[in-house]
């Protein structure tokens, strides 16, 4: 009883960590190629879009950036391939093949609950 309790427990501590990993992760992808868009095309990023989609190799992570040229919008996209396995499970069944699934919400909420 007590070492299925421990267990679970464990479970539950390890499941938030892989939770905080993959946020963390996350963050860490778009702040730095938030900062490459700036630096590369002397832009300001005034905003940011974060979605997931299932693909043959694992799930890719796409970012979209927001600047503006000469008074219009103009979004920059970045992406990059994970394995399924860094994925949170509660997040990995959301995301579907061959279609992005905006995530942003779910960051705005890690990052404000942390």
């Amino acid at each position: 009883m007590i070492l299925t309790a421990l267990v679970m427990g464990l479970s539950v501590i390890a499941g938030i960590g892989i939770v905080a990993i993959f946020w963390n992760d996350l963050v860490d992808f778009i702040k730095d190629t938030a900062q490459k868009i700036s630096k590369a095309f002397n832009r300001v990023v005034y905003g940011t879009k974060i979605f997931l989609k299932k693909i043959l190799e694992g799930v890719q992570e796409i970012v979209k950036h927001y600047s503006k040229v000469d008074g219009n919008w103009e979004e920059i996209t970045t992406t990059r391939t994970i394995s399924e396995s860094e994925v949170p499970e509660e997040i990995l069944n959301k995301v579907q093949y061959g279609q992005e699934v905006d995530v942003t919400q779910e960051l705005e909420l890690q990052m404000t609950n942390g």
